[in-house]
């Protein structure tokens, strides 16, 4: 009789539940997203008529201590803290800007300060100074200086004594110590004979001699002559006419002239020059 398959034997029936493997890594959340629950395990459905229309096993949230919880602080480190929590640098309880300001600020006033005071200082020192120069002027004296007059007969300082004591003074030597050292002999009140040379305005009677004999020294030699206007064989002096203004106002050209020769004492002359006296003063030969 050939085999039946309804007639095979059935399987048992087995109200088991299967066994769920969760993964081996943990599901890591991304950065600020929160950890979503896991995924609750939904058993079998049992054949067991015993077990049918029990639904499903009751499942609990895993807490926050479960192995699949995201835990930001250990795998990034500690939150930073605020920047609102940070505290700014003090010094002597000001902010460092407030600290470079006040400096700042300090030295504009110092300088400030320092240059008012100099402006005062100067100030101070210009008024002075005009204040002298005010007293100065209110207490100025005016000095009127007199001018020898042309009749004056005191001129000694100028004219070797000649103005005081002409006696004493006629005859005496004079030697120059420039041009030869060349020697005149002094005649006081007499002026000597000629046309002159050359006149000029000099300091005293003895720079008139010294004139005389500079002309002397250099004229034969510069223009190779022997004539007599070559050489300066006198001198006549006029001591009131070394005052310009009385020059002037006689139209002299000098207060010293230089005479060519010959001269000698008997060619004197007495001066005539409306008063003023004149001293004359004549080359000498001491060698005889």
């Amino acid at each position: 009789m050939p085999p039946r398959y309804d007639e095979a034997p059935e399987l048992a029936p087995h109200n088991f539940p299967e066994v769920h493997h969760p993964p081996s890594v943990p599901e890591v959340a991304a950065y600020g997203q929160p950890v979503a629950p896991g995924t609750p395990v939904k058993p079998e459905e049992s054949t067991n008529p015993s077990t049918i229309n029990q639904g499903y096993a009751q499942y609990e949230h895993p807490t926050s201590s479960s192995p699949y919880t995201y835990d930001h602080q250990s795998g990034y480190g500690p939150l930073p803290p605020s920047e609102h929590g940070i505290s700014s640098k003090r010094i002597l309880g000001c902010s460092v800007l407030v600290f470079i300001l006040s400096i700042i600020i300090a030295i504009l006033s110092a300088a400030v300060i320092g240059l008012a005071a100099g402006t005062g200082v100067e100030a101070n020192r210009a008024n002075d100074a005009e204040a002298r120069l005010a007293s100065m002027s209110a207490s100025r004296t005016t000095v009127t200086v007199s001018a020898p007059s042309a009749t004056s007969t005191d001129f000694s300082s100028i004219d070797k004594g000649c103005s005081t004591n002409s006696a004493s003074v006629t005859g005496t030597v004079y030697t120059s110590q420039f041009y030869d050292r060349t020697s005149f002999l002094i005649y006081c009140n007499s002026d000597a004979p000629n046309n002159p040379l050359s006149s000029l305005f000099v300091g005293d009677f003895n720079d008139c001699m010294d004139a005389c004999a500079s002309y002397s020294y250099y004229i034969p030699s510069d223009f190779n002559t022997t004539s007599n206007n070559a050489t300066c064989a006198g001198v006549s002096f006029i001591p009131a006419w070394t005052n310009r203004t009385f020059a002037v106002q006689g139209d002299a050209p000098g207060n010293c002239y230089l005479k060519p020769g010959p001269q000698n004492q008997s060619a004197l002359n007495n001066p005539n020059i409306g008063g003023s006296a004149v001293h004359a003063a004549l080359v000498a030969d001491l060698s005889t």
